[in-house]
């Protein structure tokens, strides 16, 4: 109980911080399954639109 007690902000902030890279993972599976592009851009005019699909 000290321990949790000395460091709540660190398991805290660690806590926020893994559930927002939790949702971006999320997020980004979602697109991909739809077809959507996951890097934030269209591919019509990315140059690397024939290396990712």
């Amino acid at each position: 109980m000290e321990w949790l007690a000395a460091n709540w902000g660190t398991i805290v902030v660690g806590t926020a911080v893994a559930a927002v890279l939790a949702l971006i993972i999320i997020n980004r599976v979602k697109k991909k399954k739809q077809g959507q592009s996951t890097c934030g851009c269209g591919c019509a005019n990315c140059p690397m639109k024939n290396q990712c699909h």
